[in-house]
């Protein structure tokens, strides 16, 4: 009989096959996480210098609904890895699934499978709080023709008839939904709870865009690539837990209806940066300010669109709302 693993899951699960050559997972969850799917993505990357593919199934949408500002992080996530990286479906309205399951490829061919109670999240894994899961190696073939049968009427997330076949809703008062038909941007309602980080210098040239090499203008320098950016953060609101964990990504959804991934960064917490490409963040920013992806930002540029801050408002499902107004 295998043994019941209780300890390390994330590195026995979802890290240690791919030493064996494993370059695909197929997960069937009940639940599932895009910032823990970017996650695990961007720690095989960090670890192997290549990637695996992840093809996400979350079983449950179909008895619980999608949240609205859910499937725009997952939409972010296949977008922010570009390429065939991440694949995400759904379950559809009347298919419920809450088989946790867990299928390795290699060349196509399944090569090792787990079962148990992990959902596809960070709390499931251990990476996030302290809650104990189960999981068990079981046969790899079986598992690979299960998650095929169970998946075979799962909707895709960028599916044309995703909304017609996903309950997809909103929440827009306490306790109270509302039906999503179509494709839209998010209208969740702002938390009081905000911080305003500053785009441009605070001591010594207060006022004054960074030089090259920080800020705005991070990658104006040797063989970087121009556009890379990052979002200082004063070491007050680093302390402050207004953020996630450092290296943890969460995502922002703009206020032009992007969605972007972040993660804090830099000695001291004090910087955003976009993952899994420092360049997303600069190529935003230049964009909303009319300059071109490798322009370098002047402090003129900022004072004519209208503003030198950007705000961050929480949200309660743990992503956040980040506006770049004009004022």
């Amino acid at each position: 009989m295998s043994p019941i693993v209780r300890d390390d899951l994330f590195q026995r699960v979802l890290l240690s096959p791919t030493n064996e050559g494993a370059d695909e997972l197929h997960v069937l969850t009940g639940y599932a996480s895009a910032e823990f799917a970017l996650f695990h993505l961007l720690e095989i990357r960090g670890q192997l210098a290549r990637d695996v593919a992840v093809r996400l199934h979350i079983g449950m949408t179909g008895e619980d609904g999608l949240e609205l500002s859910a499937h725009h992080r997952f939409l972010g996530a296949m977008n922010a890895l570009s390429g065939d990286w991440l694949r995400v479906s759904y379950a559809p309205t009347g298919l419920s699934d809450h088989t946790k399951l867990y299928v390795w490829s290699c060349g196509g061919q399944p090569s090792e499978a787990w079962i148990g109670s992990a959902n596809y999240t960070g709390r499931g894994f251990g990476i996030q709080g302290t809650r104990k899961e189960s999981m068990v190696p079981v046969d790899a073939e079986s598992a690979w023709q299960t998650v095929a049968s169970a998946t075979a009427d799962f909707v895709s997330a960028d599916d044309d008839e995703l909304f017609s076949r996903v309950p997809v809703y909103e929440v827009d008062a306490p306790e109270r939904r509302r039906r999503v038909l179509a494709p839209a941007p998010l209208t969740t309602p702002l938390t009081q709870d905000s911080v305003e980080l500053p785009l441009v210098q605070t001591t010594k040239r207060p006022g004054e865009v960074h030089n090259a090499g920080a800020g705005l203008n991070w990658g104006q320098r040797g063989s970087r690539r121009r556009s890379e950016a990052y979002i200082p953060v004063p070491a007050a609101i680093a302390r402050s837990g207004f953020f996630p964990p450092r290296g943890l990504p969460f995502a922002a959804h703009t206020d032009d209806g992007a969605t972007l991934f972040l993660i804090v960064a830099q000695d001291g917490d004090k910087a955003l940066h976009s993952v899994p490409d420092n360049a997303a963040i600069g190529i935003w920013f230049r964009r909303r300010l009319g300059l071109e992806e490798d322009a370098f930002v002047q402090t003129e540029d900022l004072h004519r669109y209208g503003s030198t801050h950007v705000t961050f408002n929480a949200l309660a499902d743990g992503s956040y709302f980040m506006s770049f107004p004009r004022r």
